[in-house]
């Protein structure tokens, strides 16, 4: 070879290794052919020629392999780091579309909806209907690639008649003038999820290189999916197991928070706290509020949060709720032990809790609360209504037990003579009286109620006033400390709408064996007074003396009309001037006969005095005759005692 043509074979070959454009490739080479032909090896050009383009073929596909290496590298790094789905087929998208420049490159996957391929990811594309791109596997290049779980390949995708074209698909290739379509399967688990594409506007045959190299990236994109479903099931399921540990932690506060309120209810009833204290308690803790409901379906008594802004807590406190549904709930509450919902409103729920109590009393709890309660909370509520429920079964018992107690003292002190040492000493005791402390004994009666009702009435007033009563014959017997008497009496005189209570009160006396004695005295009088007139206000039995011992012989109502009679001639007077003349009488008598002292006591001119004084002897006939004037005296006396209008003796 000569000199000058091995120079420029030479500056060809470094050409080529150094990746040279066509064009420098093209002018060495006719450069050669022209020194050959001037040396008359003209032959030799043509072997020249074919391995130097076996040699830029050779060093083209290792340069190709080299970058497809370094680019397949390069993504398998990114993504085995990219757990994200749809990070994940971005970066699949645009790394291939980079390796092989295609014009345009899509991930489809297999859609929610059974038999439908989505794209997820594209990149290059000019429509945007190219991102929306969907097909079923029986049309387009999906079914073949699915039949084979191999690559696909067209030069000419529109014209293709190996599979059945999907005329939206088919739009969308001709608004992108799509002309070369590959299609790779993404596989996980011999399984095809999706499908990695590459295509171009030209006609263009990918070279085997190129084939393998995206085959190894659809195959690894597979595993990265599955790697990626895998951590967000993982991902996910670790979520759950948070999620579920907080609940439970949330849970066990609750129910710590629970059991602790439970414990300190418990622990107010155990110390003897008052029922109103514990209900109160019970609407805080639901910001609610609280109506205690007797067996008449009335509300007794109401316990309101200061909290509570509902609605349903007026109506049942003004009575305007429907009484079906309360009756229903109370039922069902009774039958069940549990709560029972009776009204349900956006806003607010109100629920019912039957309590179980002795005496058959058909009370319960009507709880009005704003929002729905959590299983806990009702269970609360629950729970506070039978530890309420035992704790007044529990107050009833020990209520029962002092009754009886207090009623054999009562019984063995009244109708003993004498009492043994043994029980005034236990009666001092249960009622707190000094030696020297004087007592006082009431024997009363009350109207306008049945006996149960009357007996529960007395005993609370009794109880609180700390005074011993128990029922003889049909009567009732007080007994204690003049204070307590005095206390007690003053609770029952108030009366009732539908009631009124009536007696006969014993002086203070200082000696406990004297009770029996004092009894038989109250006995006595009340029965003389009763069938005279029904007793409504308490009178001391010392002013009754004179009236017992006139009338405990005879028939008592007849002397009563013939008392009535004597007062007649009064009585035919106006009301208010019949009242005024038996008042200055009765006043005019007690006083001696002296129109001073009645003046005084009635606080009125001693002129006025005379005046009513001689009207009364107009009426009367005059008070010169002293049968006539103690009959007189003897019926305004008893009066005086009997009526309403009368004073309350000491």
């Amino acid at each position: 070879m000569g000199s000058e043509l091995f120079d420029v074979t030479v500056a060809l070959l470094e050409k080529i290794g150094h990746d040279a454009g066509e064009t420098e490739i093209e002018a060495l080479l006719a450069e050669i052919a022209g020194i050959a032909e001037r040396e008359g090896r003209a032959d030799d050009v043509a072997p020249l020629q074919s391995a130097l383009a076996m040699i830029r073929q050779s060093l083209r596909d290792s340069t190709l392999s080299e970058k497809g290496l370094s680019l397949f590298i390069d993504t398998t790094h990114d993504l085995s780091k990219t757990l994200e789905l749809q990070s994940l087929f971005k970066t699949l998208v645009a790394r291939v579309r980079n390796l092989v420049g295609a014009n345009i490159a899509w991930v489809t996957i297999l859609d929610d909806e059974p038999g439908i391929f989505r794209t997820v990811a594209a990149e290059g594309y000019l429509s945007p209907s190219t991102t929306r791109m969907t097909s079923r596997f029986e049309y387009g290049a999906v079914g073949l690639i699915m039949e084979t779980k191999s690559f696909f390949d067209t030069q000419d995708y529109l014209n293709d008649n190996r599979f059945r074209h999907l005329p939206e698909l088919d739009r969308t290739f001709e608004a992108e003038n799509i002309v070369s379509l590959a299609g790779f399967p993404i596989l996980a688990d011999s399984e095809v999820h999706g499908f990695l594409f590459v295509a171009d506007r030209y006609a263009r045959k990918l070279s085997g290189r190129e084939i393998s190299v995206l085959g190894s990236f659809a195959l690894h994109a597979g595993v990265a999916m599955r790697n990626a479903n895998a951590f967000r099931l993982l991902a996910e399921a670790l979520d759950e197991a948070q999620r579920n540990r907080n609940a439970l932690i949330e849970h066990i506060q609750r129910v710590e928070a629970s059991a602790a309120a439970h414990d300190e209810m418990t622990s107010l009833l155990a110390s003897g706290g008052e029922m109103q204290k514990f209900l109160q308690r019970m609407a805080n803790q639901i910001g609610g509020a609280i109506f205690l409901f007797d067996s008449e379906l009335d509300a007794a008594d109401e316990f309101v949060s200061a909290a509570y802004r509902g609605r349903i807590a007026a109506d049942l406190r003004g009575g305007t709720f429907e009484v079906a549904p309360l009756i229903r709930a109370i039922s069902q509450s009774r039958h069940t032990g549990r709560s029972e919902i009776m009204a349900n409103t956006p806003d607010e729920q109100c629920r019912v809790i039957a309590l179980h109590g002795g005496g058959g009393r058909g009370e319960c709890l009507v709880i009005c609360h704003e929002g729905d309660l959590d299983a806990i909370e009702v269970r609360n509520l629950e729970r506070s209504a039978v530890a309420l429920s035992i704790a007044r079964l529990w107050n009833e018992k020990r209520e029962t037990e002092k009754l009886i107690a207090s009623s054999t003292l009562l019984r063995h002190l009244v109708l003993v003579t004498p009492p043994d040492p043994s029980t005034l000493s236990a009666v001092r005791e249960r009622l707190g009286l000094h030696a020297d402390e004087s007592v006082s004994l009431a024997l009363l009666v009350v109207s306008g109620l049945d006996r149960a009702s009357q007996t529960t009435l007395v005993r609370e007033a009794a109880r609180r006033s700390n005074v011993l009563v128990d029922l003889f014959d049909d009567a009732y017997v007080g007994f204690g400390a003049r204070s307590a008497i005095s206390e007690f009496l003053r609770h029952l005189s108030a009366g009732g709408k539908e009631w009124k209570a009536g007696g006969i009160v014993s002086d203070p006396f200082p000696d406990l064996s004297e009770t029996s004695t004092e009894y038989g005295r109250l006995s006595r009088a009340l029965q003389v007074v009763r069938k005279i007139r029904p007793l409504s206000r308490f009178i001391a039995r010392s002013d009754l003396d004179f009236i017992a011992k006139l009338f405990e012989t005879g028939d008592a109502a007849r002397l009563s009309r013939y008392m009535e009679d004597a007062l007649r001639p009064i009585d035919t007077r106006a009301p208010r001037q019949a009242a005024e003349l038996k008042k200055t009488l009765l006043c005019y008598l007690e006083g001696q006969y002296s129109i001073r002292r009645t003046a005084d006591a009635l606080g009125v001119h001693i002129n006025t005095v005379r005046q009513r004084l001689d009207s009364i002897k107009q009426i009367t006939g005059g008070l010169d005759d002293p049968v006539k004037t103690l009959e007189m005296h003897v019926a305004l006396r008893l009066e005086a005692l009997l009526t309403d209008t009368g004073h309350v003796s000491r």
